[in-house]
């Protein structure tokens, strides 16, 4: 409508205005979103060519296969008891459907403009990073920090951690393809590794590895020489087989260091204190040492208040927790004994460590070596799982399989998955508190549980066959988003946040309408 009145593509414009500003909202909050996705539905409609608009639609087997999935889950609707609870699980994911109607109905041709919208993208996505280390390292602002995953500070870090690996993605890709300035591609991409290593999600450590080995299985695609290929592939999987004997050694219950006896008890410190110890059935471990054992609590208490101004009785560390006990346990993880001798063996350095709040000089380490600490110790002391993110998806995921074999066919139904979930996890007798008792952790299976195996072999499909698509057509970055939204499936429920359905919807558009015009020899 708006093009015959003025003769010119207004329209197609406002959608790459549209479009823009979706991906530059991405990684700040809900409303760029929200405002993005109103403009191309109010495009669409002041458009009026339906004609025109029903040709894109229907000539794009992709919406088809999309469209298969919506039309099983919506059919679960009328086998659920929750019908209003149903309804709103919909309404809540139709952000997946008229993002890409939108998208596909008025496509953008030029290779140049879906250029812009990447770097649009990844513009966002190092402005917040880089607003996020800024804060968390006092750079500016004075916010403090209860835990790493608080890094991210305007969407979910699971969601911010997949955007950072498709950031990574699209720096390869303006590599590979030898675009302009490349220098600011390795910059970026050396920045995204950091932030990746630095956050410690799990999300983004794994989803990096799958498109580690996507980018792997490209470069292997592109030699010709059969020697130097594989002669490359053998080296390769001699890397993967040395980086899986590391992480195996890596999460192997930690040693006790020292053993505990009776005549432990009753011993003095070199000023004459007598040490103070935990029965030693009941003693906790750090690091191989054992935390309540060899205490001289006046003495530290001494060293502690010339040390820091914060309380060695009533103070707490940055993020709430009893200094006293904190300390205890961070000069337990140095092998040291808690008296004023041991003390003095502590730098200024871990004097901060234990203020902000690091149980274990590990912790303070940081990066994927902390990750790797905190798993070995959520499955070394796997008798309580809350507070435990490994444990808790275990527990959910029983509680997902304990559904599907009670509903294999057509699943309960979409309005009743939370129902479900808590009839499951009391049938398993789970020891997560209420408030801990999520989904499966896992897209694949939630698509299962809620509407049946067709839903499952409808939603799996949708995106292997695109990734097989992909494939063949070497495909570089639109394979790196399948890659990374599919390993998110695994271990989350991506789509039941906003943030992360509209991640999935606006890329998912994006390659579908855009692969010829990105992929011209594809």
């Amino acid at each position: 409508m708006l093009d015959k009145l003025t003769g010119k593509p207004v329209h197609y414009c406002i959608q790459l205005v549209a479009m823009i500003g979706i991906a530059a909202g991405l990684p700040f909050s809900k409303i760029p979103l929200s405002i993005g996705t109103m403009l191309l539905g109010l495009n669409l409609i002041l458009l009026w060519d339906w004609p025109k608009v029903w040709k894109n639609w229907s000539s794009n087997k992709w919406l088809w296969l999309l469209f298969a999935y919506f039309a099983v889950e919506l059919l679960s609707v009328f086998w659920s008891e929750n019908k209003g609870e149903a309804w709103n699980m919909i309404r809540r994911e139709l952000t997946l459907y008229v993002m890409p109607l939108a998208i596909v109905a008025i496509p953008l041709t030029s290779f140049k403009h879906y250029k812009w919208v990447v770097l649009s993208f990844l513009s966002a996505v190092f402005i917040t990073s880089f607003i996020n280390v800024g804060t968390y390292f006092h750079w500016w602002g004075s916010k403090v920090y209860d835990d790493i995953r608080s890094l991210s500070l305007f969407v979910s870090h699971l969601r911010y951690a997949m955007m950072i690996i498709l950031a990574l993605v699209f720096c390869a890709a303006w590599w590979i393809r030898k675009f302009p300035y490349r220098w600011i591609a390795l910059v970026l991409a050396a920045w995204f590794i950091y932030y990746t290593n630095l956050s410690q999600i799990w999300m983004g450590v794994f989803t990096l590895s799958g498109v580690v080995l996507m980018m792997f299985y490209f470069k292997v695609k592109s030699i010709r020489s059969i020697w130097i290929k594989r002669t490359f592939i053998a080296s390769f999987s001699a890397f993967v087989l040395f980086l899986c004997i590391f992480l195996y050694i890596k999460l192997q219950p930690t040693p006790r260091k020292v053993h505990i006896s009776p005549n432990d008890y009753g011993t003095k410190t070199v000023n004459g204190n007598l040490y103070t110890f935990d029965l030693i059935e009941n003693m906790n471990w750090e690091n191989g040492y054992p935390v309540h054992a060899f205490i001289a609590d006046e003495e530290l208490e001494k060293e502690w208040s010339e040390s820091s101004k914060v309380d060695y009785r009533t103070g707490v560390d940055l993020k709430g927790n009893p200094i006293r006990n904190i300390l205890w346990r961070y000069m337990t993880s140095k092998g040291l004994k808690k008296d004023s001798v041991d003390f003095q063996k502590m730098s200024k350095r871990d004097i901060r460590n234990v203020e902000l709040g690091f149980a274990s000089v590990e912790m303070a380490k940081g990066g994927i070596s902390a990750q790797l600490y905190r798993m070995r110790g959520q499955l070394n002391g796997s008798e309580n799982p809350n507070g435990k993110s490994l444990l808790e998806k275990i527990e959910s995921l029983k509680a997902g399989v304990t559904i599907i074999k009670q509903h294999p066919l057509i699943g309960v139904g979409i309005g009743d998955l939370k129902e479900s979930f808590a009839s499951a996890y009391r049938s398993n007798h789970s020891k997560l508190t209420i408030e801990n008792q999520h989904l499966t952790h896992n897209q694949f299976l939630t698509s299962w549980i809620a509407a049946g195996i067709s839903c499952f072999i409808a939603f799996v499909s949708l995106w292997f066959i695109q990734l097989v698509s992909a494939l063949k057509m070497n495909a570089f970055e639109w394979t790196g988003f399948l890659v990374i939204t599919m390993l998110s499936f695994l271990i989350e429920d991506t789509l039941q946040t906003q943030t992360g359905v509209s991640f999935v919807a606006f890329f998912f558009a994006f390659f579908i309408t855009g692969r010829k015009v990105l992929y011209p020899k594809g």
